[in-house]
C-alpha cells in the first residue's frame, strides 16, 4: 500500500476516468475501510477543473442523507492534487450488477424497480432542495454497499426480494462534479452526462433545470427493466418522464416516485355490493376513500387518494385511516421494539397556508417510509415538510421494521387552524 499522509493508506484502485481515480483505501486513525478520489496531475493544474472537484465534495456534504456517497475529508496530497476521501460502496455499480445478473438470465421484476426507484428518488429529492441539479445520472454512478440491516423488508417488498439491491444493501448516488447549481451559473461549457442517460436539453443550449434528472432518472429504470415485460402503467410513468419537453415531465423526484409506486401497487380487494369495505367501522373518510378506489385501475388510484385528500381536509385524518388500511399499515405496530424506535418531532398546531417541518427520530434502523396526509411516500428522508391547505386534522406516519422483522410505526397528529 501507498501512505497518502500520514493517515491514509492507499490500496487497488477501484475505478478511474479521464479526470480523477478512485482507491480503496485504509483510514488509519478511524480503522476503516474508505475510498480516496485522486484529481489526476496534469489538471490539476487547471483553476477550472480543480475547483470543480472540490466542490463535488462540498456538494456531496452540503446534500448528505443515507442514499448520497458521504465525504469524510478533503485534501491535497505533495503533488498538490486534491482528494475526497469517500465512504467506500464495498458492492460495485448498479450497472455491474446488473450485467452480472443478465449473464445469468435474470429479468427485472416490480421489487428490482422498486428497490431501486425510491433511494434513487429520495437522493435526487434531496440534491434538488440543496438547490442543485445533478446532470449525470447513470449505471455507472450509482453504487452499491453493504449494511448491516434490511432496507428492502422495511419498505414493504419483502414478498418478492430484489435481486439487483439485496436486503443486505444500501444503494448510493454518487459523482457530482457536473452537478449545478441553481443559485449561480454553473460556467461549464461541455455536455454534461453520459450517453444513454443525458436529458436532450444537455446535448443543446438551453436552460437545464431539475427535470433534467428526472428524464435520467426515467431513462434508468427504462434500461433496469430492458426488454421485462412491465405493466403499462409504469411505462406510461416513464415515458413521461422521458418526455422531449421537460414541461411535460413529472416535476420534482417526490412527484415521479409516487406515480412509479402507484404504476406497480396491487389492484384494491374487490368491495361488497354497497361499497363499504370489508370490517369498515362506518368512518365516512375511509368509506368515501374505499368507494372511489373501487374498479379503478392501479394507475389512478393514488391520483383519486389525494384528490379526497386534498377535498376533504377537515377529515384528513379519517382519510388517511382508510389509505393505511389500503396500503396494509398496522396500525397496531408499537413505535419501539428492543433497541430500535421511532419517533416523530414537529408542531401540533400550524395554520392554513403555514409551511410545518417534521423530523423522523430513528433509533436501531436502516430504513423507513414516511406516509403523508397528501397520500405521499417519502423512503429514508429525515425531515417531511408540509404546508396545510385547510382547516382540521392531519396525520402523518413512519414505519419501519427492525433486522429482527418486528415492525415498528410512529403516528403524529397536526391540527389545523384557519
Amino acid at each position: 500500500m501507498t501512505a497518502l499522509g500520514e493517515r491514509y493508506r492507499l490500496g487497488g484502485v477501484i475505478g478511474a476516468g479521464s479526470f480523477a481515480t478512485v482507491h480503496r483505501a485504509r483510514d488509519e486513525r478511524l480503522d476503516a475501510d474508505v475510498a480516496v478520489k485522486v484529481l489526476a496531475e496534469n489538471h490539476s493544474l487547471n483553476p477550472e477543473i480543480r475547483e470543480r472537484f472540490i466542490a463535488e465534495g462540498r456538494s456531496l456534504r452540503r446534500v448528505g442523507g443515507r442514499h448520497l456517497v458521504s465525504v469524510h475529508d478533503i485534501d491535497q496530497n505533495d503533488h498538490q492534487q486534491p482528494y475526497l476521501v469517500l465512504e467506500l460502496a464495498d458492492r460495485g455499480s448498479l450497472r455491474r450488477r446488473v450485467e452480472q445478473l443478465r449473464a445469468g438470465g435474470w429479468r427485472a421484476t416490480d421489487a428490482d424497480v422498486l428497490a431501486v426507484a425510491r433511494p434513487l428518488a429520495a437522493a435526487v429529492a434531496a440534491v434538488h432542495r440543496a438547490r442543485l441539479v445533478h446532470r449525470d445520472l447513470s449505471p455507472g454512478n450509482l453504487l452499491l454497499t453493504s449494511t448491516s440491516g434490511e432496507a428492502a423488508r422495511a419498505v414493504g417488498i419483502e414478498s418478492s426480494p430484489p435481486a439487483v439491491v439485496r436486503a443486505d444493501e444500501r444503494l448510493l448516488v454518487a459523482d457530482l462534479g457536473m452537478c449545478k447549481d441553481l443559485a449561480r451559473s454553473s460556467g461549464l461549457t461541455v455536455a454534461a452526462g453520459t450517453d444513454g442517460f443525458r436529458p436532450p436539453e444537455q446535448s443543446r443550449p438551453g436552460t437545464v433545470d431539475i427535470r433534467a434528472d428526472i428524464w435520467a432518472m426515467s431513462a434508468l429504470l427504462r434500461w433496469l427493466i430492458d426488454d421485462t415485460d412491465m405493466p403499462q402503467a409504469l411505462q406510461d410513468v416513464l415515458a413521461r418522464g422521458l418526455s422531449e419537453d421537460p414541461g411535460s415531465r413529472q416535476a420534482e423526484a417526490t412527484e415521479w416516485i409516487t406515480e412509479i409506486e402507484e404504476a406497480l401497487a396491487p389492484p384494491p380487494p374487490a368491495l361488497p355490493a354497497g361499497g363499504t369495505a370489508p370490517g369498515a367501522d362506518g368512518d365516512s373518510a375511509a368509506n368515501a376513500l374505499a368507494g372511489a378506489v373501487a374498479g379503478s385501475t392501479r394507475a389512478d388510484i393514488g391520483a383519486r387518494r389525494r384528490a379526497l385528500l386534498v377535498a376533504l381536509p377537515a377529515l384528513a385524518l379519517g382519510v388517511g385511516l382508510g389509505a393505511g388500511a389500503l396500503l396494509g399499515l398496522d396500525a397496531s405496530a408499537p413505535s419501539a421494539a428492543g433497541d430500535s424506535s421511532l419517533a416523530i418531532a414537529g408542531p401540533d398546531e400550524i395554520q392554513v397556508g403555514e409551511q410545518a417541518v417534521f423530523t423522523a427520530e430513528v433509533e436501531g434502523v436502516d430504513s423507513w417510509v414516511w406516509t403523508l396526509p397528501t397520500g405521499e411516500h417519502l423512503v429514508d428522508d429525515q425531515e417531511a415538510m408540509l404546508t396545510a391547505s385547510g382547516p382540521g386534522r392531519a396525520e402523518l406516519v413512519l414505519r419501519a421494521r427492525t433486522a429482527e422483522g418486528q415492525d415498528l410505526e410512529a403516528r403524529r397528529v397536526v391540527s389545523v387552524r384557519a
